[in-house]
């Protein structure tokens, strides 16, 4: 199967585990809020991500040991993916051990400036305490999971990932009608994720035993390998860490935990939709850090970014589109008024999602090709600045501030930097971003965020099922303007390429861009 199919097939399965997500999402929210109560979620939102942060101790290596594997599967190097698997195990275990380490730490350092009261602390330390423990069994076999995403063995790994989530989900609804309480919680996500280690495992050993199983004791030189790639992205993870994961923190820290449940109801489905934006450009991850690997491969790696940043703002634009029309009517709906953040809030929510997904695409791709120290100071610089100036905002704004803060942050650092990062391997300029992606783009879809977002003003008057129906002519709207951007942004063949100009998908006449380069593969579609 060629780089292209598998790509294919990651995105739709990809898809169906966001679409499951989403869908159910909406579903569990409001009968978490009927079970637990708005305080006892939010205290549990804030405090699982204080363990993100004890999570952090892996220094990024297992975040990046699926890049290098591809890297050397690319380079056909059977040796190298030896070393990477061997040593990843050991400091796997390693790293295991020191989270619930970090993790008993952070407890008692941060718990006791977050939460109100003692009795706030005692509801949530035990099942913090069941979810670092199982956290800590299961470090260690992330490294085969890494195995499976760098071979691209992508049917086995997207089946696992919706049985993940179909089962994450049911033991939630299961357990909280139980009144299992955050217990319910704790094991919805522990169970799928211990048979979702433990199936990597065998899967890993029934393809590759020659890997899986030629252990190797710990190497200082391979080691240090490992810890030079991985510690920018680290820094990178700590950055997005801050960036994604700080709201309830900082939300809390200015003494509202009331407002926790407000600021993620508004923004759950934005930040359900946001990973939409990703799954079909990120599909081409794993074969963009193979094509890294081999050698005289710069005109298609920078085909390859390209295409990816088109199809983030062409998906981008359309779910911004519909979540400036609709979210305001849903959210009052799904969870009542008193949970809806507010129109602005909404608004600038929603063009996150659209500038986090360019800013993924770029930081990303710059990370997987080399750049990865660099992108990680990038990133972690965005993070703590965006922290900081939500701690100040909000503040001064209320939540409207914290949404601010994560626009202005990411628009003075990570936008610049990434594009500056991009420049050397992907020959990619800032002014060659803007006018063969950017300047497309918003000529036709500006017009119609601008439209979305005087219809979601009006949800009070429209209701939900008027704001449904606008949203969807909107989208569709969106969907036809950008027709003579697909060919750009997707790999067309000519046989679909003729199938869509003659229903007028595409409009004639058609230029269908190719990478430049010897032993280009056939598109997917």
């Amino acid at each position: 199967m060629s780089k292209a199919r598998k790509a294919a097939t990651i995105a739709v399965f990809a898809y169906v585990q966001y679409g499951l997500a989403v869908v159910t999402g909406i579903f569990l929210v409001p009968l978490t809020l009927h079970m637990l109560g708005a305080r006892a979620w939010g205290l549990w939102l804030a405090s699982s991500e204080v363990l993100g942060y004890a999570g952090m101790v892996d220094l990024g290596i297992l975040g990046v040991m699926p890049w290098m594997l591809a890297a050397a599967v690319g380079r056909k190097d059977r040796e190298e993916q030896k070393m990477l698997v061997s040593q990843g195990l050991w400091l796997g275990t390693c790293v295991g051990i020191v989270y619930g380490l970090a993790a008993v730490v952070a407890w008692h350092v941060l718990s006791p400036k977050m939460f109100v009261t003692a009795a706030d602390r005692a509801l949530v330390v035990k099942p913090l305490a069941i979810l670092v423990i199982v956290s800590v069994v299961c470090y260690p076999l992330a490294v085969y999971k890494s195995l499976i995403v760098a071979t691209q063995d992508a049917f086995f790994n997207g089946v696992l990932g919706v049985v993940q989530g179909v089962l994450g989900v049911v033991l939630t609804a299961v357990l909280l009608i139980k009144g299992y309480g955050l217990y319910a919680l704790v094991w919805s996500a522990m169970i799928p994720a211990i048979l979702v280690n433990v199936a990597s495992a065998a899967r890993a050993a029934m393809i590759a035993p020659d890997l899986v199983f030629a252990l190797s004791r710990p190497r200082f030189g391979d080691l240090r390998v490992l810890f030079v790639n991985g510690f920018g992205a680290w820094l990178g993870a700590l950055g997005w860490q801050l960036l994604a994961a700080s709201n309830g923190i900082v939300i809390m820290y200015i003494g509202h935990p009331e407002w926790v449940p407000i600021y993620s109801c508004t923004a759950k489905v934005a930040a359900m939709c946001m990973p939409l934006t990703w799954v079909l450009p990120d599909s081409a991850h794993v074969g963009l850090a193979q094509l890294s690997g081999e050698p005289r491969s710069a005109s298609r790696v920078r085909h390859v970014v390209l295409m990816m940043q088109r199809l983030h703002l062409l998906i981008g634009g359309g779910l911004v589109c519909g979540l400036l029309v609709f979210n305001p009517s849903f959210v009052t709906r799904w969870v009542g008024a008193p949970l809806f953040g507010g129109v602005t809030l909404n608004a600038l929510l929603a063009v996150g999602v659209l500038l986090h997904s360019f800013i993924h695409g770029l930081v990303s791709s710059a990370s997987i090709i080399g750049n990865r120290f660099k992108v990680g100071v990038l990133v972690l610089i965005n993070g703590v600045l965006q922290t900081m100036l939500a701690v100040v905002l909000g503040h001064r704004l209320g939540l409207v501030g914290i949404a601010w803060a994560n626009l202005a942050a990411t628009a003075m650092t990570a936008l610049p930097g990434g594009i500056v990062l991009l420049r050397p391997k992907a020959s990619l300029s800032a002014r060659g971003l803007m006018k063969e992606a950017v300047i497309p783009w918003a000529i036709r879809g500006v017009p119609l965020l601008a439209l979305a977002g005087v219809l979601g003003a009006f949800y009070q008057s429209l209701g939900l099922v008027m704001s449904a129906i606008a949203a969807a002519m909107v989208c569709v709207a969106y969907a036809w303007q950008m027709r003579p951007l697909y060919a750009a942004a997707l790999p067309l063949n000519a046989r679909w390429a003729d199938w869509l100009g003659r229903v007028k998908i595409l409009p004639p006449p058609l230029q269908i861009p190719a990478p430049v380069g010897p032993g280009i593969e056939k598109p997917f579609l």
